[in-house]
């Protein structure tokens, strides 16, 4: 539990805003005893915002993460559609598919996608509570039955907390047989190693490419998004790496 709070937290702190928040702190508490150094801070912590925010910058950081698989081929059979849990917002005076986060309707309506092509397939959903009322798993659930899946089809892990917890959980469900893993470009390539460390046979399924060939000029904050992608992963690399989590 304290190493799962430990990352969480590591990750945030390393995010681009809250870098850059630290780094401005930093730089006017020294300003008085280390002008020069508080105001190298200042600087290099605004000249990051700004490189963050940039798309061609933000890019190139994401473009690496979201080139190892192409498209799901639909022709290929699976026994399972693993659909990874992502983010939502519970609020009842909305329709279901409304309260997901957009990558993680993303990830859903790709993973119905794959199971209509395979008519006896099972659907797995994943994904814990959080701060919200709601496992995100049981989110994804009503959405999914709303666009028609039968329950009988559907398998939810409410528990798992990050893609390690869910490839344990599901390991012993899975078998050998092959199976999409659907979740976004830029989160499979650390996702698929879980799974095949568990024995099992993952294709990926990308739902999500953010990064393009052709770059918008502007700074903005869907540029910032795209780093604050790319910077999660390659920290989530870093530690599954150094720790195997």
């Amino acid at each position: 539990m304290m190493l799962f709070w430990l990352k969480k937290i590591i990750g945030m702190l390393l995010m681009p805003v809250p870098l850059t928040l630290i780094g401005l702190l930093s730089g006017l508490l020294l300003l008085r005893r280390r002008p020069l150094l508080g105001r190298s801070l200042i600087l290099l912590s605004t000249v990051w915002l700004a490189l963050t925010s940039w798309h061609p910058v933000a890019d190139r950081l994401l473009a690496p993460l979201e080139d190892d698989y192409p498209m799901f081929d639909i022709s290929q059979p699976v026994s399972h559609v693993v659909v990874l849990g992502g983010c939502h917002a519970s609020d009842h005076s909305m329709p279901p598919a409304s309260q997901l986060c957009s990558s993680s309707l993303f990830r859903l309506v790709e993973g119905l996608r794959i199971l209509q092509a395979n008519p006896d397939s099972r659907l797995f959903l994943s994904g814990y509570a959080g701060s919200d009322r709601r496992p995100h798993a049981e989110v994804m659930q009503e959405v999914a039955i709303n666009m028609g899946v039968s329950p009988e089809r559907i398998r939810t892990f409410p528990q798992a907390r990050d893609t390690a917890e869910e490839a344990e959980m599901m390991a012993p469900l899975l078998d050998k047989a092959p199976f999409a893993l659907v979740s976004e470009a830029s989160h499979l390539p650390r996702a698929m190693v879980f799974f095949q460390r568990q024995g099992l046979q993952p294709i990926a399924a990308p739902a999500l490419r953010m990064s393009t060939s052709d770059s918008d000029w502007r700074i903005e904050a869907r540029a910032a998004i795209k780093s604050e992608r790319a910077l999660y992963e390659y920290i989530g690399r870093l530690w599954q790496a150094l720790t195997g989590g």
